[in-house]
């Protein structure tokens, strides 16, 4: 009785979102219909609420023409009248092929005379029954059809269950029968694995670097030159080949690599390694590896760490705006790998672009990075220059200016900008204020 007291409530709560003259204009009977899989008390009860029109025409008694006259081929139908069809399960389903949580739904139909008939299970409930909203699928299904011996008056919506836990949602109207297969889903035993696997992302400059591997662990064992032989090629990982993604070109080792997603292999030796990088073509360890699919390889010589790191990790390190170093760490050894990144290839285009263009333009970043990359020092200090424009009291863009105009060999307009900025610094309240006096006053030292 629990059950269906909240199945109820369910129900009239989606419904009562609903405007109440919709729900006062009802032109055919609403039913429930409701079945529990499995025991009556634990199992999973699964409820369908939905209006039941009549084949004749409810205002002239006129027969109708329902599977492709008011009901089209090919369209998506409400599946009912008045109110949406709604569903209700109270512990995940199997509808078909698709596993449905628990949860409130509402269910249309895409009835099909040559092709496959199609049942949705949409997540917008509490609606009118038209227009259809496709727009929240959760799935669709396949419908079986069947011709029925006996026409059927009123739309009829079913739920048959058995002892096994299966059963099936039945849909007839006319001489047509929809229906398709209901089963409680197995129970998902999720056991530990013995190599974890791992995605790991990185920005760095401009460049988006994603590596998904699995993480094996030594557990006691030997694995570099054991387990793991030298001179033999090595997925890198466990499990799948471990993937490594590129969003720009980059070079490595100082061999130019395109943007894309690789394999990535090596070939382990006490003295020196070799990385691999080959197109991705979603092998399981190193069994099928041809080196005729390498699209590039380099060397990289192994460090030893005086502490062992049990589990393989795969890290970056030693970051700079245009490189960072790939590690591959485990045991007593760390492999680094350099990578290098075109930023200024990459961006003054796009900065250049930028500053040509309509519209708010980046002043202050694009002047910071030609100062920091040394680049047409003499835009920068114009950019930097509108960017104070736009805020006068910036003295954190101020202190910039000097930076850039002290660069630029103007060691008095870099003096000058200096004590701006200490002027205006001095007035702020901020925790910032203290840092830009020492600042600028290290600024004007070095310029003595």
């Amino acid at each position: 009785m629990r059950h269906l007291r909240t199945t109820l409530a369910l129900i009239f709560g989606a419904l009562a979102t609903l405007p109440l003259v919709a729900q006062q204009s009802r032109k055919s009977p609403h039913e429930t219909v409701s079945a529990v899989f499995g025991d009556w008390h634990t199992g999973n009860r699964i409820t369908v609420t939905y209006g039941r029109p009549y084949t004749k025409d409810p205002k002239t008694g006129a027969p109708r023409v329902i599977w492709g006259g008011l009901v089209k081929w090919d369209q998506a139908d409400r599946l009912g009248a008045d109110e949406a069809t709604t569903l209700i399960v109270q512990k995940p389903v199997m509808i078909g092929e698709a596993l449905v949580p628990a949860g409130v739904y509402t269910l249309y139909t895409i009835p099909s005379q040559s092709g496959t008939s199609k049942l949705a299970i949409s997540t917008s409930v509490g609606k009118w029954g038209v227009p259809v909203d496709e727009t929240h699928d959760l799935a669709r299904v396949n419908l079986k059809k069947e011709a029925l011996d006996t026409p059927v008056d009123q739309l009829t919506i079913s739920i048959e269950t058995d002892a096994s836990g299966t059963g099936s949602l039945k849909i007839k109207w006319e001489k047509t029968q929809f229906s398709v297969a209901l089963k409680v889903p197995e129970p998902q035993i999720s056991f530990p694995q013995a190599s974890p696997a791992t995605t790991l992302k990185q920005r760095i400059g401009a460049t988006d670097i994603e590596v998904v591997y699995s993480r094996p662990s030594a557990k006691g064992r030997v694995m570099l030159g054991g387990n793991n032989p030298y001179g033999q090629v090595w997925r890198t990982g466990a499990n799948s080949a471990t993937r490594i993604s590129f969003s720009t070109p980059v070079s490595v080792e100082g061999s130019h690599l395109d943007a894309g997603t690789y394999e990535l292999f090596t070939i382990p030796n006490k003295d020196q390694w070799t990385i691999i990088f080959q197109k991705a073509g979603d092998q399981w360890g190193a069994y099928a590896y041809d080196p005729k699919n390498d699209v590039l390889r380099v060397t990289a010589t192994p460090v030893a760490l005086a502490e062992p790191v049990e589990t393989f990790t795969i890290e970056f390190n030693d970051f700079r705006p245009d490189s960072a170093t790939l590690d591959l760490v485990w045991e007593h050894t760390r492999v680094p790998v350099k990578l290098g990144f075109d930023v200024v290839g990459a961006l003054v285009p796009k900065i250049e672009a930028a500053m040509a263009g309509s519209g708010k333009k980046p002043y202050f970043p694009s002047a910071m990075f030609y100062l920091d990359n040394n680049l047409d020092l003499a835009k920068a200090e114009g950019w930097m220059d509108a960017a104070i424009a736009e805020q006068p009291n910036a003295y954190y863009m101020i202190y910039r200016k000097a930076l850039i105009q002290a660069k630029r060999g103007d060691k008095a307009g870099a003096e000058a900008t200096a004590r701006h900025s200490i002027e205006l610094a001095s007035k702020d309240t901020g925790p910032a204020r203290d840092e830009y006096l020492r600042l600028n006053e290290a600024l004007i030292a070095s310029l003595k």
